[in-house]
């Protein structure tokens, strides 16, 4: 059974607890960290993989859960690199919106006549951890072509097509 997104927010509240607990300064701006909205990350096949939980405090991004669907937690990580500086925090996929992605691909892709933007889906590029937005250029009724997108920049190939470089499709 996979795990539903308020199971998955309850166990990034436990996993955020846990970091106080354990002492690791690298995560000592966890004291006031607060678990956001889970975001369901999916295979490039469109397939329900895992969660992942953005870590804020004060709205600002600093960190992540991912959950399995079966609700173990697969890592707890930072979007930073000294505890005493977390506000300076590298960009991350889950600081984008779908919408943001879809309006990246519309005004970077010229489009030929019968082309058109898809939907935005959050996925994993391969291993769990590359993440990214998904977005698909459609003629007709088929998808033609993928484009993941994330806030440090983009990259596509043919729908169904294996990614480059290290890793395993799906």
């Amino acid at each position: 059974m996979f795990i539903d997104s308020e199971q998955a927010a309850k166990i990034a509240r436990s996993a955020i607890t846990q970091t106080q607990r354990e002492g690791d300064p690298l995560f000592a701006p966890w004291s006031a960290a607060v678990a956001g909205i889970p975001l369901l990350v999916s295979t490039v096949f469109k397939q329900p993989s895992y969660w992942l939980v953005p870590v804020n405090i004060q709205q600002q991004l600093i960190g992540f859960v991912r959950i399995l669907g079966t609700g173990e937690v697969a890592a707890v990580g930072v979007y930073y690199r000294d505890p005493a500086h977390f506000k300076q925090t590298s960009p991350a996929s889950a600081s984008m919106t779908g919408a943001e992605a879809r309006e990246v691909v519309e005004q970077t892709f010229q489009l030929d006549p019968g082309e058109s933007v898809g939907a935005a889906t959050f996925v994993h590029d391969g291993p769990i951890g590359r993440e990214a937005w998904l977005v698909e250029i459609v003629r007709g009724e088929a998808a033609t072509t993928w484009v993941f997108v994330t806030p440090a920049g983009m990259y596509e190939r043919p729908v169904g097509s294996a990614m480059d470089g290290p890793g395993l499709l799906g």
